[in-house]
């Protein structure tokens, strides 16, 4: 499902993909990468910092490291920019979308189509067990439905967790 706002003068692209793990959304994110793009996961902080194994209590500072990221790219101009994490819950994305919508991106909202489709034992299952029904279940309950960029923005849960905290104010987001 795509959500698309008017275009403006807004001439590069930020995709925030939104989905349960395992349900594509690499496979979504690549279809938009093209030559110049990037894709930003927070999965790859573990990637380049502890070989791929994902440790909970270093999860915070994974997306740290994904917002920062995508704030350098934003910064560089970089077109597309591919932020692909499962973003259920709007406060996740509205840093992103802040950020971008801030600096003239043009905003576009993909879900995975198997974060529905699928059931969670599938997702379970091809996640070779790395990924508990548990964790799935949280996720898919921590879905907000959003219609546009606005939705995110004057959230009011996103608004209070996020307005005045350090790393927005730092980054001037």
């Amino acid at each position: 499902m795509m959500y698309r706002n008017k275009r403006n003068r807004r001439n590069r692209t930020i995709y925030i993909i939104r989905g349960l793990p395992y349900t594509g959304r690499q496979d979504e994110a690549r279809k938009r990468k093209g030559r110049n793009g990037v894709i930003i996961r927070a999965f790859d902080y573990f990637r380049k910092y502890h070989n791929s194994k994902i440790i909970t209590k270093y999860l915070h500072r994974a997306h740290m490291w994904a917002r920062s990221e995508a704030l350098e790219n934003i910064e560089e101009g970089v077109d597309p920019i591919i932020i692909s994490n499962p973003n259920m819950p709007l406060w996740h994305m509205y840093p992103y979308v802040r950020m971008a919508f801030r600096r003239n991106y043009w905003i576009e909202f993909i879900e995975t189509e198997d974060t529905w489709n699928a059931s969670l034992e599938e997702l379970e299952w091809r996640s070779g067990g790395t990924i508990s029904l548990s964790v799935l279940e949280n996720l898919r309950e921590s879905y907000e439905p959003m219609q546009n960029v606005f939705d995110v923005l004057n959230d009011e849960d996103s608004q209070r967790r996020w307005i005045g905290t350090e790393e927005m104010t730092s980054n001037d987001w």
